[in-house]
């Protein structure tokens, strides 16, 4: 288990600039299903050497344990006043829908499941495909849809247009 005590050396800061990058590159992989699962074992194993995730730790764990220690980088290298809090791995993500009867269904159905969904609001629909005029807001710690998946699920709501994902998810994450 590693130590919780500072490093005996500083680290430069273009080498905590590069780490944080690394960082955020692996995690965006992750985000997006492009990363690959052997590199994602070794990565598991090397975190889980560190006392970072458990040996058996999954996708979201990994996750997890790179935006922590990107977090953690950053305090290091002075972008941040204070240590970091540990992310939840919780994520708001966006549904789109073309009317707000589909989008309050949608709603009140997540919250019958207990799901930790907004109301709706009516958007502009410019971040979506195809014609959305209203948003319902999940907070969640489920992977996002890739970039590269479908963006239009159809479901007993009619279609649903979800926003497509980008590495500004990272943005929306939660920190308590």
């Amino acid at each position: 288990m590693a130590s919780d005590d500072p490093a005996p050396r500083p680290l430069h800061r273009g080498d905590a600039a590069a780490l944080i990058g690394i960082a955020a590159v692996l995690e965006g992989h992750l985000l997006s299903g492009e990363l690959d699962p052997l590199l994602a074992a070794a990565l598991v194993r090397h975190l889980h050497e560190a006392g970072l995730v458990e040996g058996d730790a999954g996708p979201a764990d990994l996750r997890l344990a790179l935006a922590n220690l990107n977090q953690r980088i950053r305090y290091a290298n002075g972008e941040l006043e204070g240590p970091p809090a540990p992310d939840t791995g919780e994520a708001d993500q966006y549904f789109g829908f073309p009317d707000r009867t589909a989008a309050e269904a949608f709603a009140e159905s997540a919250a019958a499941r207990e799901e930790d969904a907004a109301a709706p609001v009516a958007v502009d629909g410019r971040a979506y495909d195809g014609d959305v005029g209203w948003q319902v807001a999940v907070r969640t710690t489920e992977f996002p849809y890739s970039t590269m998946s479908m963006s239009i699920v159809r479901g007993p709501f009619g279609t649903i247009r979800r926003r497509p994902v980008s590495i500004s998810i990272f943005c929306m994450r939660c920190s308590s």
